[in-house]
């Protein structure tokens, strides 16, 4: 049988693979926000701010303002400023 500490490194090498083939950067997932599509990372990671904060505020409903702040604190820390 399958220890907790051994399934818990298969989910997250499962994890890393999906990642890859997302095309997603892990360094710019916010564990603690909303689930986000692929295309928001990619828009992100290519510096296409506008086309990231249109994505952002879609999926969650956030104001211009926040988006906006939000988004460019995500690039930021992703090391990536606009």
């Amino acid at each position: 049988m399958e220890s907790v500490e051994e399934r818990i490194a298969r989910l997250e090498k499962q994890v890393a693979k999906l990642q890859r083939h997302l095309g997603i950067d892990p360094a710019l997932v916010d564990d603690d926000g909303p689930f986000l599509p692929p295309e928001f990372y990619q828009a992100l990671e290519k510096k296409k701010m506008i086309a990231a904060i249109k994505i952002y505020r879609d999926r969650t409903g956030a104001s211009l303002l926040m988006a906006k702040n939000t988004v460019e604190a995500m690039a930021r820390r992703a090391g990536n400023p606009q």
